[in-house]
């Protein structure tokens, strides 16, 4: 298999950094190896020196001669890479990761790619080819992740489209996040494209109109002598949590039956963001939500390790029987007051060539807020933290999946990262399934399936 563009350069950069330190160091090398046969007497000191230098690097290389100048700008050109070097580990150690995994892109598709067709094409057609089922409505109510607070500063506009629908979001002055129809009731121009932010309300591009960003009324029209009562725009509810922003869907414009969750450790300070994970998938929000509750898929899909790769074909696989996880779990809806609430327990065990290995051992505690959140915590032998689950239907059958990654301040970053990318290569096996199966609104089960049922 050959190797990426990405992967070229970096070995690249990594093979002339050390050609420059190897020759930038021949002189002090040189001249060690002159000291040390003048010290011991033993025979001519150039031809000794010439005969020991040669066993490591190349004759040539070291009848090279470069004046004063070019040795600056080695010199220079080393201290540049001695720098490269300490960021690439600077970013390891302690960069939060960003993962992106789509259909398109990644190698396993759940599919085999016939010759003449690209995987884009391909992941297109079995959409299309696909029976999609009998699926329940595409927008549950629920909150829904819009955006990273990090992503929009004090008087930022975005244009968001998901959930069926156009938003303007933007921050006022007074820092808090608004969310408003995207459309000006005016003319129908785009509040997210080109409008502008002044105190706490949206300016519209196009005549200048301004509406209040928590009650939807219009404050300014810059050419009419009256602004009409009439005049104003939805306000869509929304909150701020867990350092995301999110919007409240109702299908009949309910205001919201209950509110999200803090975690205490990440307002406190002592859990710190670590990296996400995305995943695109081709399915109904129902097919992920209540995976949560299919525990009997566990053991089918992801007990071989994670090292035997995120395809469907990792039984087959030799490193899938180096590496195995045992799964516990039980799960369980909350009582009738929150019923929006399952909660799930998991335990986590790793074994090496059918040894267990109780130190890698993971215990999760797990709660499904409505259909898109889920709070994941976990403890390990390192210390305590939390995954947070997010899914966002882009369209009816297309979700935005992010799992972020929070941990205890001491745990290193690429411990997490780890962390990350193994749930990562766990998911690529359910987006695999997800992405080829069909919907059932009555499936076949049995008693041991009952959860589901519960779930739905």
């Amino acid at each position: 298999m050959g190797l990426s563009g990405d992967t070229l350069k970096t070995v690249s950069v990594h093979v002339f950094g050390l050609l420059l330190f190897s020759y930038l160091c021949k002189d002090v090398y040189d001249q060690g190896i002159a000291q040390a046969i003048r010290c011991t007497g033993e025979g001519d000191n150039a031809t000794c020196q010439r005969r020991v230098v040669a066993d490591l690097v190349p004759k040539s290389f070291l009848l090279l001669e470069i004046g004063p100048s070019l040795k600056l700008i080695g010199a220079s050109l080393a201290l540049l890479y001695s720098a490269y070097v300490i960021v690439r580990v600077y970013r390891f150690l302690f960069s939060p990761v960003d993962l992106i995994h789509s259909a398109n892109k990644s190698k396993d598709l759940g599919f085999q790619v016939p010759p003449g067709k690209g995987r884009k094409e391909l992941s297109s057609l079995v959409q299309r080819l696909r029976k999609v089922g009998n699926i329940p409505p595409p927008y549950p109510n629920g909150w829904y992740e819009v955006m990273r607070s990090c992503d929009l500063p004090k008087k930022a506009v975005k244009a968001v489209s998901m959930i069926g629908q156009n938003f303007a979001v933007f921050r006022g002055e007074d820092g808090k996040a608004c969310i408003v129809d995207a459309y000006c009731p005016h003319l129908g121009a785009n509040l997210g494209v080109g409008g502008r932010v002044h105190g706490n309300c949206i300016e519209c591009p196009f005549h200048g109109w301004q509406f209040d960003g928590q009650t939807g009324q219009c404050t300014s029209i810059p050419y009419a002598e009256k602004i009409p009562a009439f005049a104003k725009t939805k306000v869509w509810p929304s909150t701020e949590c867990h350092e995301l922003i999110y919007v409240w869907y109702d299908a009949e414009g309910r205001d919201p039956k209950y509110e999200l969750e803090e975690i205490e450790e990440l307002k406190t300070g002592q859990w710190t963001y670590r990296g996400r994970v995305v995943h695109y998938i081709a399915a109904h929000i129902e097919e992920i939500s209540e995976n949560g509750a299919d525990v009997a898929h566990l053991t089918a899909l992801h007990q071989p390790g994670i090292i035997g790769g995120g395809g469907l074909d990792f039984a087959e696989t030799w490193l899938s029987k180096l590496h195995s996880h045992n799964w516990t779990a039980t799960w369980k809806s909350k009582t009738e007051s929150l019923s929006h609430i399952g909660h799930m327990t998991l335990h986590l065990a790793n074994s090496f060539l059918g040894f267990k290995l109780q130190f890698l051992d993971v215990h999760v505690n797990s709660d499904q807020i409505g259909p898109s959140v889920v709070i994941l915590r976990f403890k390990t032998i390192l210390g305590r933290g939390a995954w947070l689950q997010t899914v966002v239907p882009e369209e009816p059958l297309n979700q935005r999946m992010t799992n972020y990654i929070f941990a205890d301040w001491w745990i290193p970053t690429f411990i997490a990262a780890t962390m990350l990318k193994g749930m990562g290569t766990q998911i690529d096996r359910d987006v695999n399934v997800w992405g080829n199966k069909t919907y059932l609104s009555k499936p076949l089960l049995v008693k041991e399936d009952r959860l589901i049922l519960e779930h739905r």
